[in-house]
């Protein structure tokens, strides 16, 4: 009987959903220009749709990025106020993560290599798999130039807004699709693979939960 708000504003796609007990509800907003805006009302809303209350609410799902600065900040700083108000535990999502399994799923893939454009000459770049049945991150999601790209040899979906920018990237692949990552950001998925990590103990409160921009690791 679980119930949960999920919420990914890493992207242009407002992606925001509710399950209740076996039922979910989607109140995604595509091409959204204004995350912030009526936010709050956005979630009442879904609540609304889905029957429940946010005090009902067992977890708070949010995707932490990598994406827009401007985005990110808005469904942090929404869960943050909510758990902090109301005690709710959060499971914070890499976005990337939550694109790369409805993309997996969509395409009947085992294995996908994401590659986000990121500004400036630099990628988002993330790569899962699903083995024994679950899905699993192969490294950590991490920011490069489009220089430093070069894929040849892998058997795995290769795809994300990256490739579309930088048509010139190295890559050597069979299985590449010239589709942006927030076209499969769906919050039913989202939803799916935070219960996961909920039924594993895989939560943290508001003092926790922080953005991951990546954009340190060029710094460094």
């Amino acid at each position: 009987m679980t119930k949960c708000i999920a919420i990914d504003t890493s992207t242009r796609r407002f992606c925001l959903g509710v399950k209740n007990s076996s039922d979910y509800f989607d109140r995604s907003v595509d091409e959204s220009t204004d995350h912030a805006k009526e936010i709050f009302k956005r979630i009442d809303d879904a609540l609304k749709l889905a029957d429940t209350s946010i005090e009902e609410l067992d977890f708070l799902a949010v995707g932490i990025g990598p994406g827009r600065f401007s985005g990110l900040r808005v469904s942090i700083s929404a869960i943050k106020s909510i758990s902090y108000v109301l005690n709710i535990p959060i499971v914070a999502i890499s976005s990337l993560e939550i694109i790369a399994r409805e993309m997996m799923h969509k395409n009947n893939k085992e294995k996908a290599i994401l590659i986000e454009d990121a500004g400036r000459g630099n990628l988002y770049l993330g790569s899962y798999a699903f083995e024994n049945q679950e899905f699993i991150r192969l490294s950590d999601d991490r920011v490069v130039n489009i220089d430093e790209i070069e894929i040849s040899g892998i058997d795995a979906l290769i795809a994300g807004s990256g490739i579309i920018r930088y048509p010139d990237i190295k890559i050597d692949s069979k299985s590449l699709l010239n589709q942006s990552g927030e076209e499969y950001l769906n919050s039913r998925t989202m939803i799916d693979h935070a219960l996961e990590q909920f039924n594993k103990g895989n939560t943290i409160d508001c003092m926790n939960l922080k953005p991951n921009y990546l954009f340190d690791e060029v710094a460094n």
